[in-house]
Parts: C-alpha cells; structure tokens; sequence
C-alpha cells in the first residue's frame, strides 16, 4: 500500500554532491533527450533530496520484471557519465545490484518501458530507490513494466517502434 510522500530532507543539510541527477516529477513530459522527445516520453523515478516522492510497498514480481529489464536496457543512444543516489550520503549508492545471479548496472542506463500511447523513461537508479529509499513508482508505470516484452525481444523492438523511437535517435 502507498503511503504519502516522503517529506524532503532539511535544505539545510549539505550533502555534497558533485552533480545532482536531472529531477522531473512522475509522470511528466521526460526532457532529458531534448524537447522534441518530452511528449514521447513520460518520467518516472527521477528522484532528487530536494523533492519528496511517493513511498509504499511494490510486488516481487515487479521488482523481478524490473531488475530483468535493466539488466542490459536497449537505449536510443547512450549519455557519458552516470548518476549518484543522492539519498545515500556515504556511498552515494551502487554501481550495481547483484540479482539471480546477474549483475544488474546502477547509475549508467536509462530504461525505455512501451505504454499505450507513449514510452516510461525511468533512471536505472530506480531499483536502488524501491530497494533502499522505500520508492513506490506510480501504478501506470508498474503495470507497463508488468506487461512489458522481454527486452530487445521483436515484440519490444516493435512497441518501441510504434512509438517512433529509433535505436539511433528519438525522432
């Protein structure tokens, strides 16, 4: 069950990041590919200290679905650099998460999940949020992951298409 929002860090508090992660709310137009590319794409779990963000619990089979599609996430094209959990004031959270026996990266890939008339774009620190900092993605996100081909499946590769994404570009 989902619980309110979790409430922000004093601002106060000096964490010293290097670089925050770009924040969007769920649910809204995803910019971080341009803004030709913000009605295509719709954010999830790009999370920041500065902003608070719903918490609850998320179903196993979620969490499998999810880390299975990050383990080697197709991507339109890859950005240099990655992201630090801003939550995680030590470690600044992992570099990857070890699961089934697969080493799932953190930090380095971005998700591209197919809905019905647009793309989920999440950070793939969206699993170290669920796992660590109690995040709970909105629902519509949970079931298109639930519902979603494997990954680089023709079935995928097809969904991705029909939304005008292109390996080389989005359009």
């Amino acid at each position: 069950m989902k619980s309110p929002l979790r409430q922000r860090p004093n601002s106060s508090d000096n964490w010293g990041l290097r670089g925050a992660m770009t924040y969007f709310p769920d649910m809204s137009p995803c910019s971080y590919f341009g803004p030709q590319c913000a009605r295509r794409l719709t954010a999830v779990g790009w999370l920041s200290h500065e902003h608070s963000y719903t918490t609850g619990d998320v179903s196993q089979a979620f969490i499998d679905k999810l880390l299975s599609l990050l383990i080697d996430p197709w991507q339109p094209y890859t950005l240099m650099g990655f992201h630090e959990c801003e939550f995680c004031r030590i470690s600044r959270g992992p570099r990857d998460i070890r699961w089934k026996g697969q080493t799932v990266p953190m930090g380095f890939n971005n998700l591209f999940v197919p809905g019905k008339d647009n793309a989920f774009v999440a950070p793939s620190l969206i699993a170290h949020y669920i796992d660590c900092h109690n995040y709970a993605p909105p629902t519509d996100f949970c079931a298109a992951v639930l519902a979603c081909p494997q990954m680089r499946s023709m079935d995928y590769l097809r969904n991705i298409a029909r939304l005008g994404l292109t390996a080389l570009r989005l359009k």
